[in-house]
């Protein structure tokens, strides 16, 4: 299976430490319902060793997928990096139409952000300039293979379209996780039983569940799997272990929203042998961008001008074959917020023709992120709780009480087991990329025709009672 986003359960070990901090001296449990309300990151103690029985097992699942990805990249060549730019945007309007053709509705694809790279070839140790190579990613989805078929095949015929596949996933992938994680459980509970009883002694109550689950994000085949591991650790009947039992699951979930802000950086620079020939030149670059930003109706507050950054070339970056003549650089970076798309698109083909400067990054912005984080955060916490009610009722429990919550990640506290948020089975959502071009260590490709979302993210691991 490839390109797995995991889709993860965790269920950390229940420590007696904490057993003993939540039932003695503290009958309030007041610290604890702090960091329920607040999200305030819950402390972690050292594991102590159970005794009991250790077992372990594993449910794996293959269900029919009702929704299927079809991706392809547009990639066009030319000389000029205008013209390269323009004929993207000719291909991709022919794009649009196909995709129009195949009744495919606008909600039902994406674009990526457009880039544009150079293009160069290495012959007998020398680097030849070949021109430019405009490219982007295109995702649609569709309901049925028969229509990702047939969009396919009618790819097939366009020369400039690339990297054509169709993956398979599940719209709605809750309720097939729970019932897989509870099968789970139950094959623990199972095996406990035939351990203990195989030496003579009967398997009681669950003390501690580690595990996770994950839902293949996207398949190549028209299955898609569903898989839960658990790790439990189950008293002996007539052994002494008192306390509680808990489950702790932690849950990452990502979640995409329409943008509105649009940030495009801008940086220009020059070399030359007259500093203050380069000074002017770039000064009066500057004020050419500007103006365009301007003219699009971006008022001059949005406007961020960074100071020129005039400089001696280091001598690394000059070849063997190079003129040292050209000895310093004037650099500087704009950055101008658009509140309309349709304008920051406009500045960008504003950019594409002017000489001495770059588009550094064009990046979609929301304005309300924080509360927009809210919203996923209360999506990732009634998950978590889903899957936790999962786990205490497949071991014949109920969930009771949450003592804590934290939105610090397992690897912060040093694990390197099954919550690791660093491993394959991190719980992740699905949803569209929101692309933005990172700058290089000079002057990067620039990134053009925004892209329409942005992913925000949320972190919770949740502690509750078994009872």
């Amino acid at each position: 299976m490839q390109n797995k986003v995991s889709y993860v359960v965790i269920i950390v070990l229940a420590f007696v430490c904490l057993v003993l901090s939540l039932s003695i001296g503290r009958p309030s449990d007041v610290s604890a319902q702090k960091n329920v309300s607040s999200l305030e990151p819950v402390p972690e103690q050292e594991a102590q060793p159970f005794g009991g029985v250790a077992v372990s097992s594993k449910e794996t699942k293959n269900f029919l997928a009702d929704e299927y990805v079809t991706s392809f990249s547009l990639v066009l060549k030319h000389k000029k990096k205008d013209a390269a730019y323009k004929h993207l945007n000719e291909s991709r309007d022919k794009i649009l139409t196909l995709l129009k053709k195949h009744s495919v509705d606008s909600r039902a694809y994406e674009f990526s952000s457009m880039v544009v790279k150079d293009d160069w070839k290495y012959t007998n140790h020398k680097k030849i300039f070949l021109g430019y190579v405009a490219s982007q990613s295109v995702k649609v989805i569709f309901h049925s293979k028969q229509d990702a078929d047939s969009l396919e095949l009618d790819l097939a015929g366009l020369a400039f379209v690339d990297n054509v596949s169709t993956s398979s996933r599940l719209k709605n992938a809750e309720a097939l996780e729970v019932s897989v994680i509870k099968e789970a459980c139950k094959k623990a509970s199972k095996l406990a039983d035939v351990h203990a009883r195989s030496v003579g002694a009967e398997a009681g109550k669950v003390l501690s569940v580690e595990g996770s689950s994950m839902v293949e994000e996207l398949s190549s085949s028209d299955s898609v799997e569903v898989l839960a591991s658990i790790a439990a650790n189950l008293s002996l009947v007539g052994v002494e272990n008192g306390g509680k039992s808990y489950v702790r699951v932690s849950q990452s979930e990502d979640k995409n929203f329409l943008a509105d802000k649009f940030v495009v950086v801008v940086g220009m620079s020059m070399n030359g042998a007259d500093k203050e020939m380069i000074y002017k030149r770039v000064s009066e670059r500057r004020n050419d961008v500007v103006q365009l930003a301007k003219d699009l109706g971006v008022a001059e507050s949005e406007i961020d001008e960074e100071s020129m950054h005039l400089f001696k070339r280091p001598d690394y970056e000059f070849d063997s074959n190079e003129s040292r003549k050209d000895a310093f650089r004037a650099a500087q970076k704009i950055t101008v917020n658009f509140t309309a798309k349709a304008a920051a698109e406009a500045f960008l083909d504003g950019m594409v023709g002017m000489e001495n400067s770059r588009v550094l990054a064009a990046r979609p912005v929301l304005k309300n992120e924080d509360s927009l984080r809210v919203q996923v955060t209360n999506i990732a916490g009634k998950k978590a709780m889903s899957r936790a009610k999962a786990i205490a009722e497949g071991f014949g429990g109920s969930l009771g009480k949450v003592v804590s919550v934290s939105n610090k990640p397992e690897n912060e506290f040093g694990r390197t087991g099954l919550g690791s948020l660093n491993g394959a089975l991190l719980r992740k959502a699905r949803g569209k990329s929101a692309p933005m071009v990172l700058p290089d260590a000079d002057f990067p490709k620039p990134g053009m025709n925004i892209a329409d979302s942005v992913s925000v993210s949320a972190y919770l691991a949740v502690t509750a009672e078994i009872e």
